[in-house]
This record gives C-alpha cells, structure tokens and sequence, in this order.
C-alpha cells in the first residue's frame, strides 16, 4: 500500500497529474437547457447521482422538490418545442412543429428504507407534431427536430425504468431494468445541444445500423455493468435485447409492452473510457472507444443465397448472422468559463463504423464546438457548431444502382452532410430559446436532391 502512495505521489510530482478531482458530476438533461434525458454514460469521476441538478421556472415548486430531495424523491418535469422552416431545397416555405413534455422520478431507497446504493430511475413523456425531414423526402438520419421521433403524437410512453446498484465502495455498478442503450453507450453532454437528429443522443448512424443499439425514447431490457480501476478510468458492458419493431407502432407505441415476445437476439456492446483533468483549471476532457455485436439475423444488402447479385436474379437477399460496431468519440475542454463540467469551450469529434453488408450506413464523421458562457455577462448562454457527415453500406449503393438502373427503385444514396449553427440563450430560471441554422447536403444521402437550409426555434422550460 506505501509503496503504490509513494510512486502515485512520484508520478504526480513528474508530470502533471491528469486524474484530478472533477468540480462537478453531471447527471440529467443532455445539456442544462435541453430535453429531459437522464444520462448515466460517465461524465465525471464517479457513477450518477440520484437525480438531476436542473433549474426550475417556479420557485415554490423548485423548494418542494428540494425538500423531497433530501427525503430520497427527485422529480423532474420540463416542456420543449422544436420549430423549423425550410428555405429552399425543394420546400421553401415548409414548416414543421414538434414538442416534448417530460416527467421523471428518481427514487433514493438508502433514504427510503434503508437499501444502500439502490436507485430506480423512470421517464414518461409526451410527443407530438410533425417532421419537417419527411415532408422534404429526407428520411436518412438528419432530421431537422431532434425531439421528433420514437413515441411520437401518443399521449403517455415509457421511455424506460431500471434501477442501478453501487458495489465496492461505488467501483462498481450494476444497472438493470428497460433501457435504452444510448443512456450509457456512446453519449455525451454535449450531443444535444443542437437540434439536428445526426448526433443527438449518439450519433444516430449507430442506432439506425443497428436495431440492437435501442436509444431513447425506445428501452428495451437489459443489464450494464460499469467498474473503475482507476481515478478517471472506466470499463463498461451490457447485455439488452435486440427488438426491430422499437418505437414503431406494430411493436408498442406506449413503451409499456413488457414481452420479449419480437426480440430477435442480443446485442452487447462494451466501451473503455478515459476521463481526464488538465491544470489548475481542470480541464476535463472524455475519450472513449467502444465495439459492440448485435448476435440478430439481417437480410444482405447485395447477394442472394447463391452469392449473386439479388437485385439481378430475382432471388431473396440472403440471410446474414450478427453485425459489429465501433466507435471512438473524444471531446475536451479549452477555456474553462465556470465551475461546473460544461462551462467552458469544448472541441468535440468522433466516428462509428458500421458493418456495412447488411446495414444503411458505413461510416459516420462528425466535429463540433460547443462554448457555454462565452460572454461573462451571459454565463449560462451556450454557442455552438457541428458538422456531419454518413456514407452509405457500398454494398447497398451498389444493389441500388442495379435496381435504378432497371429502373426500379430510388436514386443511389451515397453520403449526407449537415452543418448547424445554433445559440442557447438563457431567458430566466428554467427558461430558455434557442434559434437554430441548418444546412443539408444530399437529403437523403442522394446526390440528385437539392441541398436544404432551414431556420429552427427551439423553447425549453423547466418548471
């Protein structure tokens, strides 16, 4: 033991010690002023606190929750609108509506009764509205409205309810229970911050690759386990049933179907990350590269059963078993604006990879900033910047071009870009508008589709 204090004290003495104590954990909504989504994926050193740190619009009612805090019940309920209109591409003048009501409960059970490092966590919502995307004919993953989605326009739906577990003097936790994938797996802070559907949550060529990756508003049930070896170092794996009707109506529309009854298989992903802290500022950064196997059979994008090309003899696509995932995600902190884990400028960049012959996408490419409290007068303003870019499976592009040129199908897809400009303004405790500039290139990863700017509105408030 003496000797492991003297050479970590060595270490630190050599070079700056890069794992120090973070200002702050952070559980709760993606950003302080976007939806509510509770996040568990690891953004500090140490796993969730029960309940999220968040604003509230009215003060009587923010002191009853934090006096139900202290009791062990945390509740969370906020509103957001996403409003876009599109200038040209096909759509000028097109506009499109979508909103979100958000409840959550987090219970404390240590404070309950007693059971030391339990807690259960739950969200319902509400959605309704339109996709202005889909009125464009873009049905890739650059939606303009991130809040549109699975459960949409249906009065209650269970985005998940699980419960996590501290073991080993919090080294360890077991979560388990529906969930999405997306709470743990691939997620950052930072993500939904804009609007745009690219990246929000994850970035969405992972889920849209694969069934198995359920995010959010969809859960399906699964367990994770999540160990630190050591100061800002975490493994984590999970095990989650793999359902291809998630967030579709043919499934359950409400989230509230318990069966397993349309699983197809498992998918189990696992993710090292790294968490450091740079200087007397402590600029935090998270890196992190995750693979996953999703064990569910798929159609082939290309040959039938005989290894030829099916859109050519006629002949059922062939039937693959399992598909693989990677990604590797990285942001860091520049300039720190405050004490809190997201206060300060963020560089932000990343990649998935998908396997491609019996998936949409291939690849997927995205870099960004994000800067919350540049003007001092305006600490919890946040500004920001993100560039996206999905290519198509060849394979599917390939087995397209046949069918085009047959003259069945649609135009070849081959890769989609998005930029978007947006600036969150805080109005007032829980309050908060944010207008929003989009630009997409090939809708649709089609090349023969005019590019698309559109103007977005964005309404946040917290009660």
């Amino acid at each position: 033991m003496r000797r492991s204090l003297l050479l970590a004290m060595l270490l630190c003495a050599g070079i700056p010690c890069l794992f120090q104590q973070a200002r702050a954990q952070y559980r709760g909504p993606v950003s302080l002023t976007s939806p509510l989504f509770s996040l568990d994926t690891p953004t500090a050193y140490a796993n969730t606190p029960f309940t999220p740190p968040v604003e509230h619009m009215l003060t009587p009612w923010g002191e009853l929750l934090r006096g139900l805090n202290k009791k062990g019940i945390g509740l969370v309920l906020d509103y957001t609108t996403e409003s876009i209109m599109a200038l040209n591409g096909g759509g000028g003048g097109k506009a499109a509506y979508a909103h979100q009501i958000g409840l959550e409960l987090d219970l404390n059970w240590e404070k309950l009764i007693g059971w030391k490092g339990f807690i259960t966590h739950a969200v319902i919502i509400n959605r309704a509205g339109r996709n202005l995307a889909g009125d464009l004919g873009d049905n890739s993953l650059n939606g303009f409205q991130e809040i549109y989605g699975g459960g949409g326009n249906v009065a209650v739906h269970l985005v998940y309810i699980y419960g996590t577990q501290d073991l080993a003097n919090k080294r360890l936790q077991i979560a388990f229970g529906k969930m999405p994938v997306n709470i743990d797996f691939a997620n950052s802070p930072l993500f939904c911050n804009f609007m745009n559907k690219a990246n929000c949550g994850i970035p969405k060529s992972l889920t849209r690759g694969s069934p198995g990756y359920g995010t959010y508003p969809g859960s399906t049930w699964g367990a994770r386990i999540r160990y630190w070896p050591l100061h800002g170092l975490y493994i984590q794996t999970g095990l989650y049933g793999v359902n291809p009707g998630l967030n579709t109506i043919r499934y359950d529309r409400t989230g509230f179907n318990m069966s397993l009854n349309r699983y197809t298989g498992f998918y189990l992903p696992t993710e090292i990350g790294l968490i450091p802290s740079f200087g007397p500022n402590e600029l935090v950064g998270h890196y992190k590269i995750g693979i996953a196997y999703d064990s569910s059979n798929y159609r082939d994008n290309y040959f039938d059963s005989v290894n030829q090309p099916a859109a050519l003899t006629g002949r059922p696509y062939r039937w693959t078993n399992g598909k693989t995932q990677l990604w590797v995600q990285a942001d860091q902190m520049l300039i720190r604006h405050g004490h809190g884990p997201l206060n300060g400028l963020y560089m932000l960049t990343g990649f998935t990879r998908n396997q491609s012959n019996n998936g949409p996408y291939s690849y997927q490419y995205y870099a960004g900033i994000v800067d919350s409290g540049i003007f001092s007068r305006r600490p919890h303003d946040t500004f920001g910047i993100e560039w996206s870019e999905t290519f198509a499976s060849p394979e599917l592009n390939r087995n397209q071009w046949i069918n085009y040129n047959f003259r069945r199908g649609i135009f070849p897809q081959s890769h989609v870009m998005s930029l978007e400009v947006t600036y969150n303004i805080h109005i007032y405790h829980g309050f908060a508008i944010q207008p929003d500039y989009q630009h997409i290139w090939n809708p649709n990863l089609q090349s023969n589709k005019k590019n698309i700017d559109a103007l977005g509105f964005k309404l946040h408030a917290t009660l």
